[in-house]
């Protein structure tokens, strides 16, 4: 049996691993910058106009993050294994009528019906994203995504007074979490592909050195 084999199903997990981190690292970025956006910004104590807004500019703010995270998530399925490729495309797909119903409400009770709907069919989706990955490194990241994405979906649902300022308030919260572990584990990823890259180079040099140290008995 060739020594390469057992090296295999780690070898190719890992190179899966790294071709989920660049995009993982975007679609953190892109929840991060929309959670400080809609968690701080709004409830800034120095400009009081700020602490209530209307359910149009929630409906922009919203439809704005859903179309680039759309984006992110069709560039990541088509990094990703086959085996959770269908699930990110899916992911991509929901945030189509979620987006199509955000133009269209006019209430916060509409506002929150399209986001929360978006949220838990997005967290369950990441749940299966996980069960798939399970074999890979960090693998827990999707974990968590699916539970914040599935919590603010339940916060949502049940949050019959919330008016557009506390609904952004919760989205926000939800991606900026989700966002600060997409970023580390993305980064990790790509981390420990290149220490391993680097391991194996070190293994490669010293296996096909052509001028071998020699040992101390051939010497003497």
């Amino acid at each position: 049996m060739s020594t390469d084999e057992p090296r295999t199903a780690p070898t190719r997990t890992l190179a899966e691993a790294k071709a989920l981190g660049t995009p993982m690292i975007i679609r953190g970025i892109l929840g991060v910058l929309f959670g400080f956006a809609t968690v701080f910004w709004p409830r800034d104590s120095h400009t009081p106009t700020q602490l209530s807004l209307r359910v149009d500019v929630v409906d922009v703010l919203s439809i704005s993050y859903l179309v680039l995270f759309a984006l992110a998530l069709v560039y990541q399925a088509f990094r990703a294994p086959l085996s959770v490729r269908t699930a990110m495309l899916g992911q991509a797909v929901i945030a189509i009528p979620a987006i199509v119903f955000l133009f269209l409400a006019d209430h916060p009770s509409e506002l929150r019906a399209a986001l929360s709907i978006w949220a838990l069919l997005h967290g369950l989706l990441e749940l299966w994203n996980y069960r798939q990955l399970k074999s890979h490194p960090m693998a827990s990241d999707f974990l968590i995504s699916a539970g914040c994405h599935g919590l603010l979906g339940i916060i949502l649902i049940f949050g019959d007074d919330f008016q557009a300022l506390a609904i952004l308030g919760f989205t926000g919260a939800a991606t900026l979490i989700a966002g600060v572990i997409f970023i580390i584990g993305g980064y990790s990823r790509l981390s420990r592909a290149k220490q391993a890259r680097t391991a194996a180079a070190g293994i490669d040099s010293h296996d096909t050195d052509p001028h071998p140290a020699s040992r101390p008995d051939e010497d003497s």
